[in-house]
């Protein structure tokens, strides 16, 4: 997969058919517009794009507001590569990028720039200052100026539209296995193993430090997750916190792996969180909390084996 940022011309790319967005997430509504872009590229012999932005527009115009990504940009390039993108564009964005009106950004940017054959966009895109511009204004440019567009309905999941907000809000309350329905995929929590103070080899469940810079993350608590090792997984044991029946006070995120005896010092972890089992709290001391990641662990695999466990 070719990733370009703001040096890039007609000349880089292949009767491209792109989409244009944010893409955070890239929840089941994204991969549908992503499917059809493909779809449109194999069609033609072109490639098939994502032109999106680099800070997420949100951090740029609104800095003091929270704003947590539910996909970091190195996660975003690998499941992008993974869907088969041929092409993407990280477009730096600016102050002054958002003030362009919206025929500026289209002939500046997108003819200028890239020239594709087709667009395609969701039906709540919006683009240009203040978001002035909306899909059914990016169709008429499309007709006055040569390219095609196609913008795609909304994608619900049961009766419920599928969006970025909707799942952000999912995880930070914990309801996992909502928002993986709406993702179409497992919420991952991407890092480094790192040492740690080894309290869990001394409760007898050995586990792995996370160090990430995920700015999302559900409640502090204990879940059932995957751990993506390569092209294999291991049922994983997971707690957000800071271990308070040792008063430790530092926010961590380690794994247990039930069954796993390998080395992960220094190698990258994904985790996908699959189910909240409970939140964290303190114990009277290790036997008791010993006790209880045991029966975490119990719990854990039960659920684990009837999602297409071992």
């Amino acid at each position: 997969m070719k990733v370009f940022r703001g040096n890039f011309s007609p000349d880089d790319f292949k009767r491209p058919v792109l989409t244009l967005g944010s893409y955070d997430g890239l929840h089941l509504g994204h991969q549908e517009i992503i499917r059809r872009v493909l779809e449109e590229a194999r069609k033609r012999g072109g490639e098939g794009m994502v032109f999106t932005f680099e800070p997420h527009p949100a951090k740029v115009l609104h800095p003091s507001d929270p704003f947590p990504l539910i996909t970091p940009y190195g996660k975003k390039m690998k499941l992008l590569e993974e869907m088969g993108v041929q092409a993407v564009i990280n477009y730096p964005f600016t102050l002054e990028l958002a003030s362009f009106p919206p025929e500026r950004f289209v002939k500046e940017i997108l003819l200028e720039k890239v020239n594709p054959e087709k667009v395609i966009v969701g039906y709540n895109f919006t683009f240009g200052s203040k978001k002035g511009g909306t899909a059914a204004d990016l169709e008429r440019m499309g007709r006055e100026l040569g390219f095609e567009v196609e913008v795609v309905p909304p994608f619900k999941v049961g009766h419920q539209v599928v969006s970025s907000s909707r799942i952000r809000e999912l995880i930070q309350r914990g309801a996992i296995p909502e928002a993986n329905r709406l993702l179409g995929r497992e919420f991952l929590i991407v890092g480094e193993v790192v040492p740690g103070r080894g309290r869990g080899r001394d409760l007898g469940f050995p586990t792995a430090n996370i160090q990430t810079d995920q700015e999302l993350l559900p409640p502090r608590g204990v879940y059932a997750a995957w751990a993506h090792l390569d092209r294999d997984r291991q049922a994983a044991v997971v707690n957000i916190g800071t271990r308070p029946t040792f008063g430790e006070g530092k926010f961590t995120i380690e794994a247990y792996l039930p069954g796993y005896g390998g080395d992960l010092y220094g190698r990258e972890l994904m985790l996908g969180l699959v189910q909240r089992l409970r939140e964290e709290r303190p114990f009277e001391g290790p036997g008791e909390l010993s006790r209880q990641i045991a029966e975490d662990v119990k719990r854990a695999l039960e659920i684990l084996q009837g999602k297409g466990g071992r």
